[in-house]
């Protein structure tokens, strides 16, 4: 029997298949999905909605695992994850409601210019 370990190489790097979407419209602040997002994703935006709160956005989107807790804990139905192509045709196509967000792709917009 060896007593030599075999190295440690770390994997290819996996792709996110959802994307995170806000409705920022809906959202009353209650800061749930804030709290229990294990990653620190989230956080409180500077703007104010129509109902007169400050609505969520991900400040670090890299750090998303898609886990989920953020959908499952609003009781607006505010933030959920959706597929990530079927996100890109309907963002694409401006075929979102006003105070839509997909921060994924807000920062690759961003990044382009």
């Amino acid at each position: 029997m060896s007593t030599v370990r075999k190295p440690i190489t770390p994997g290819p790097l996996r792709k996110r298949e959802k994307v995170l979407v806000i409705l920022q419209e809906q959202c009353k602040e209650c800061g749930l999905c804030i709290e229990f997002c294990p990653k620190n994703v989230l956080c409180l935006t500077d703007i104010y909605n129509r109902k007169g709160y400050h609505p969520v956005t991900a400040c670090d989107i890299d750090a998303c695992v898609n886990c989920g807790f953020c959908e499952r804990i609003c009781p607006d139905m505010a933030i959920f994850l959706i597929n990530r192509e079927e996100a890109k045709k309907a963002y694409k196509e401006g075929a979102l409601q006003k105070g839509t967000v997909i921060p994924e792709f807000e920062e690759e917009k961003e990044a382009a210019k």
